[in-house]
Protein backbone atom coordinates (compact mmCIF):
# COMPACT_ATOMS: atom_id res chain seq x y z
CA UNK A 1 0.00 0.00 0.00
CA UNK A 2 1.34 3.39 -1.01
CA UNK A 3 1.24 6.30 1.44
CA UNK A 4 -0.87 9.22 0.20
CA UNK A 5 0.76 12.55 0.94
CA UNK A 6 -1.98 15.18 1.21
CA UNK A 7 0.39 18.05 0.45
CA UNK A 8 1.61 16.42 -2.76
CA UNK A 9 -1.98 15.61 -3.72
CA UNK A 10 -2.93 19.27 -3.24
CA UNK A 11 0.03 20.44 -5.34
CA UNK A 12 -1.02 18.07 -8.13
CA UNK A 13 -4.65 19.25 -7.93
CA UNK A 14 -3.52 22.87 -8.18
CA UNK A 15 -1.20 22.05 -11.08
CA UNK A 16 -3.95 20.18 -12.91
CA UNK A 17 -6.41 23.07 -12.39
CA UNK A 18 -3.84 25.62 -13.64
CA UNK A 19 -3.07 23.59 -16.76
CA UNK A 20 -6.75 23.02 -17.45
CA UNK A 21 -7.42 26.77 -17.08
CA UNK A 22 -4.92 27.34 -19.89
CA UNK A 23 -6.32 24.58 -22.13
CA UNK A 24 -3.19 22.41 -21.70
CA UNK A 25 -1.41 24.89 -23.98
CA UNK A 26 2.23 25.54 -23.19
CA UNK A 27 2.01 28.83 -25.11
CA UNK A 28 -0.88 30.04 -22.92
CA UNK A 29 0.88 28.91 -19.76
CA UNK A 30 4.08 30.75 -20.74
CA UNK A 31 2.14 33.91 -21.59
CA UNK A 32 0.45 33.79 -18.19
CA UNK A 33 3.74 33.22 -16.34
CA UNK A 34 5.42 36.09 -18.19
CA UNK A 35 2.44 38.36 -17.44
CA UNK A 36 2.65 37.43 -13.75
CA UNK A 37 6.38 38.07 -13.75
CA UNK A 38 5.97 41.55 -15.28
CA UNK A 39 3.21 42.36 -12.79
CA UNK A 40 5.21 41.19 -9.77
CA UNK A 41 6.93 43.72 -7.54
CA UNK A 42 9.54 41.16 -6.53
CA UNK A 43 13.08 41.61 -7.76
CA UNK A 44 13.96 38.77 -10.11
CA UNK A 45 17.51 37.53 -10.49
CA UNK A 46 18.88 35.91 -13.64
CA UNK A 47 21.10 33.04 -12.49
CA UNK A 48 22.23 31.98 -15.95
CA UNK A 49 25.94 31.99 -16.53
CA UNK A 50 27.21 35.13 -18.17
CA UNK A 51 29.55 34.77 -21.08
CA UNK A 52 32.64 36.92 -20.89
CA UNK A 53 32.59 39.82 -23.30
CA UNK A 54 34.85 39.31 -26.28
CA UNK A 55 37.43 41.95 -26.91
CA UNK A 56 37.97 42.11 -30.66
Amino acid sequence: MMYKDEIIAEVWRNRDAYVKKHHHSLDEIMQDLKRRQRKSRLKLVDRRRRRPKRSD
